[in-house]
C-alpha cells in the first residue's frame, strides 16, 4: 500500500509540474517594446575656408604680392621656404604668406634644407648633309 501511494503522489505532483507554466504564462502579462528609428542629426555645416591658408601656390601668391609665399606643415608646424626640396611637398601642408605663417605660430626649419636650383638649358641642334 505504501508504493501505491508513493506512485500516486508522483503522478500528482508531475500533473502539477506539469500545468504550472501554462497557468503562470497565462497569468503573466507580455510586454511588448517598439523601437522607433530617428533620423541622423543634420550635418554641420562646411567650414568656412580661411582667407590666409591657400591649396594653390598662385592664390597665396595674389594673397601676398610683397610677402614670401611658404609651405607650410601643419601637423609639424614648421614652414619651408620656396626652392627648398620640402616647398610644395606632403599631405599635411598648405601655402600661406610667410607673416601670417609666422603670426600663426609655425617656425621656419631648424635644419638647413636642400636648395633644389633649376636651371634651363638649351639645346642646339645642327644637321649636316652632304651633297655629291
Amino acid at each position: 500500500m505504501n508504493l501505491k501511494s508513493i506512485s500516486i503522489a508522483a503522478a500528482l505532483a508531475l500533473a502539477t509540474v506539469s500545468l504550472a507554466p501554462a497557468a503562470f504564462a497565462a497569468s503573466s502579462t507580455t510586454t511588448t517594446t517598439t523601437t522607433t528609428m530617428t533620423a541622423k542629426p543634420a550635418a554641420k555645416p562646411a567650414a568656412k575656408p580661411d582667407a590666409k591658408r591657400f591649396a594653390v601656390e598662385a592664390d597665396a601668391a595674389k594673397s601676398c604680392p610683397t610677402d614670401t609665399v611658404v609651405w607650410v606643415n601643419l601637423k609639424s608646424k614648421i614652414f619651408h621656404l620656396p626652392g627648398t626640396s620640402t616647398y610644395g611637398k606632403g599631405k599635411n601642408g598648405i601655402f600661406m604668406c610667410e607673416t601670417d605663417a609666422k603670426t600663426e605660430k609655425f617656425v621656419g626649419t631648424k635644419k638647413p634644407e636642400k636648395v633644389v636650383t633649376t636651371t634651363s638649358t638649351t639645346s642646339t641642334t645642327t644637321t649636316t648633309t652632304k651633297t655629291k
